[in-house]
């Protein structure tokens, strides 16, 4: 214990010090707040500054195949490739169209790829699909590969491709497909084998027809040109073809030339058969020189040409037969002798009438044609065997409904009434077969017909009713089977009727209206392009290499194989490494923006405007568009790498 005097000279050293500590604490908080003072004056200067260079920029149209990997090869083909199961299912079920090209790789992870084929407008509104080139196929078969895990082990292999019908999702009995698994029937075509040499690069899009122009040849497809000079040629020659005058039409000029000659008797058909025997050495001979008759013969003897052709016509000529044949398929061809093997005992009489008992004795509706054979009029004998074999085999429903009583009647004749014309209706009991109104007709009760038909009435008022006969029938079984009780049990439905083409059209628009509000446009279908047959269109309002004087609206990154990429203006090469994708895209987008020392002065408009844009472009696009696992090989990678790494030690430190 010290005396009064050590604890006051204690406490007056205390109180000294705290009072230092004060007068130190007031002078460094009063610095820290005219220190951020002054920070938050010059962030607000910055701020200022910056608000000034702000510019709005209309979000950007994005294409449909964008959701997917994609690439547009160096002769103008879109070639599509799904990122996972469910976008490979998608890609085959939605956008696989007939003539496109499937392309896969026996590789694990190799993704479904699909080469999208040109088409073409013919004159008469179809579209023709162009042949696919080799080419692109080669392209799209690397781009397969470089997709794989072939990329990630480094391991040189090839791809093969199918035709779009032989892709299929039915799997043989006993097995099952996953999700995003295909069955290929058939031959599949193996391509050679390619580099894994993949490139990122720029296209932009354009957007005024003139500079759409501008660009049209930078993917030109010349094997598309000489295919569509050859098809070009074979219209011209079917059109010179059509231009000329058939023999058919050569033969009615005859014989209106020759219409004061006597007119032929009609012949029976044993007749014309025996004359047919008789002749057919001579007929044969001559028959390919009087064909191809000429208007010169024709104005000089009508009247014998006229009589020629006329018994020419009654048997074609034995070579024409023997060319059709040829140009009948090996099947068919089989098929046909068989059907003359099995119906060879029966005359042509027979053959009538059983045709007739097929179609429900309706008369034909061919008419005459050219070139047919002169046939007599029938006997009386005939006439009366035909109709007696017509009562017999063809029974008029109209009759049997008369037998039925007036209400049932008056029930199933509102259902087939149709409006023939402005004011008046008519009855086609024709849609009834007379059998099914035998079996109305044979039922217990009146009552159970009246339900019968009463039902069919409720139907055609509900729902479209294609079949009368077949619905009918099903509720005639129905009454027999269960009684007419059972039909008030079944279930009405909703009352719901086929939506016609307006509806449907209607429907569409207010969905897209609704979701327009909500800000979603579906780019699946643009206006622009609404008379377009394939992505040519598309394609063309992008470019890789624009000029000074194009107007661009955007950029978009794309990863392709690097030598679809030699003509574009922003191109880096990939092969496999170790990089990620979030890394590599940054520093590819580095090597896209970056000033070369000593030609800044040098530096025009146009590239200063691409700069830009790809500037704008979000890091998500760059990540979703670059593969993985690279390494960057072009010129000028190692400069960026090394000033990243300076940045890493500098935040470090």
């Amino acid at each position: 214990k010290e005396s009064a005097y050590g604890n006051a000279r204690t406490m007056f050293a205390q109180y000294r010090a705290s009072k230092e500590k004060e007068e130190k604490t007031m002078e460094a908080s009063t610095v820290a707040l005219k220190a951020a003072e002054a920070k938050a004056k010059q962030q607000l200067a910055e701020a200022q500054k910056q608000k000034q260079r702000v510019q709005v920029i209309p979000q950007r149209k994005v294409y449909w195949f964008e959701k997917f990997a994609w690439f547009i090869t160096s002769d103008n083909y879109l070639v599509v490739a799904g990122k996972d199961a469910q976008q490979n299912e998608q890609l085959v079920k939605r956008y696989l169209r007939p003539g496109d090209a499937y392309l896969h790789a026996e590789v694990h992870g190799a993704a479904t790829c699909i080469l999208r084929a040109k088409r073409r407008r013919r004159k008469d509104g179809r579209t023709q699909v162009i042949p696919l080139s080799d080419q692109a196929l080669r392209e799209a078969g690397s781009f397969t590969i470089c997709r794989s895990s072939a990329w990630s082990s480094k391991m040189v292999t090839s791809a093969y491709w199918v035709e779009s019908h032989q892709v299929s999702k039915t799997a043989p009995t006993g097995e099952y497909l996953t999700v995003g698994s295909f069955m290929i029937r058939g031959r599949k075509n193996f391509l050679p084998a390619s580099s894994l040499e993949m490139g990122l690069g720029v296209l932009f899009r354009l957007g005024d027809d003139a500079s759409i122009a501008r660009h049209a040849n930078d993917r030109r497809d010349f094997a598309l040109l000489e295919q569509e000079q050859m098809m070009a040629q074979e219209d011209e020659m079917q059109q010179k073809d059509e231009s000329l005058p058939e023999p058919d039409d050569i033969d009615s000029e005859s014989n209106e030339e020759g219409e004061d000659d006597p007119v032929e008797p009609h012949l029976d058909e044993e007749v014309v058969e025996t004359l047919e025997k008789e002749a057919g050495e001579e007929l044969s001979e001559k028959m390919e020189p009087t064909n191809m008759v000429d208007d010169a013969n024709n104005e000089a003897s009508p009247s014998k040409n006229s009589k020629a052709i006329s018994f020419q016509t009654n048997a074609p000529p034995p070579k024409s037969g023997k060319k059709k044949e040829k140009e009948l398929s090996r099947g068919k061809r089989a098929k046909n002798r068989r059907a003359k093997k099995k119906y060879s005992d029966q005359d042509e009489e027979d053959r009538r009438l059983a045709m007739m008992a097929l179609h429900g004795g309706e008369s034909s509706k061919n008419g005459k044609k050219k070139g047919s054979k002169i046939i007599a009029k029938d006997s009386e004998m005939q006439q009366k065997a035909e109709q007696a074999a017509k009562q017999l085999l063809v029974r008029d429903s109209k009759k049997i409904a008369e037998n039925l009583d007036q209400s049932v009647k008056e029930t199933l004749a509102a259902c087939v009434t149709v409006k023939v014309t402005k004011g008046s209706e008519g009855v086609r009991w024709n849609k009834f077969d007379a059998e099914v109104l035998e079996l109305l007709l044979e039922m217990d009760s009146l009552e159970e017909q009246r339900s019968a038909a009463n039902r069919l009435l409720e139907l055609t008022k509900s729902t479209r009713v294609d079949n009368f006969s077949a619905s009918l029938a099903g509720i005639i079984r129905t009454i027999k089977k269960h009684g007419v009780q059972s039909l008030s049990n079944i279930t009405q439905g909703d009352g719901k009727q086929r939506k016609t083409k307006a509806e449907k059209k209607a429907e569409k628009e207010a969905w897209q209206e609704i979701l327009a509000e909500d800000g979603i446009v579906d780019n699946d279908g643009d206006d622009d392009l609404a008379g377009a047959v394939d992505d040519s269109a598309e394609l063309a309002q992008l470019t890789g290499k624009p000029t000074s004087g194009d107007i661009v609206l955007n950029a978009i990154p794309v990863c392709a194989p690097y030598h679809v990429l030699s003509q574009y203006k922003y191109r880096v090469k990939l092969t496999p490494g170790s990089v990620k994708r979030g890394k590599a895209s940054k520093q590819c987008v580095e090597m896209f923006t970056r000033n070369e020392e000593g030609k800044k002065n040098s530096v025009d408009e146009g590239t200063k405007r691409d700069k830009e844009l790809i500037k704008l472009v979000s890091e998500n696009e760059w990540v979703q568009a670059m593969i993985g696992d690279v390494r960057i090989s072009s010129a000028g990678a190692s400069k960026v790498v090394k000033k990243q790494k300076g940045k890493g030690g500098k935040s470090k430190k």
